[in-house]
């Protein structure tokens, strides 16, 4: 079975502008796995539009500008969701935003597991009893055997930490 004259083409094309439009998106997101994103989907884009094109035609301005609008678009994307990772961090609920993706949400919950496990211990004791088991600060303070007022303070510092812990990982000043 012969290679239709499109795929022809398109074996072509990539072979002589891959690594090309590889080096630009990195230029352009000095980062090698979204340059190796973007380069995969540039080539998508001309994959789809492959019957359009000349076999004699410089294809490069055309790759050229499809890697400059999936840079953008990368970038945008990447931005709505470090401001919703941020306004989460925030303590605005990651479930309580209409855009917040599963992905998203376990990348939140994996960040914040990360941020309580570097608690004190009585700390974290007392933000979970709070905020994962639901305990009033009387109840938390019976069961550990400190005042009440110890308990406010200890999660007061708790969500004070957990929110600059957050908000540096996500880069979001």
């Amino acid at each position: 079975m012969s290679d239709s004259p499109s795929k022809t083409l398109f074996d072509r094309f990539f072979a002589e502008h891959n690594d090309k439009i590889y080096r630009f998106a990195f230029k352009l997101t000095a980062d090698h796995s979204r340059a190796q994103e973007i380069t995969q989907q540039c080539f998508i884009r001309l994959w789809e539009n492959i019957e359009q094109v000349r076999p004699d035609q410089d294809i490069f301005p055309l790759l050229f500008v499809y890697t400059k609008n999936l840079v953008i678009d990368n970038s945008r994307k990447l931005y709505r969701e470090k401001k919703m990772l941020s306004e989460a961090a925030r303590n605005q609920p990651p479930e309580a935003q209409e855009d917040a993706s599963p992905l998203m949400m376990k990348e939140y919950e994996s960040q914040l597991e990360k941020v309580i496990e570097r608690m004190p211990e009585q700390r974290k004791a007392v933000y979970l009893l709070s905020r994962r088991l639901g305990y009033t600060h009387k109840e938390i303070a019976d069961r550990l055997c400190i005042s009440p007022a110890t308990v406010k303070n200890h999660l007061t510092i708790a969500l004070q930490f957990i929110r600059r812990e957050l908000l540096q990982y996500y880069d979001m000043h």
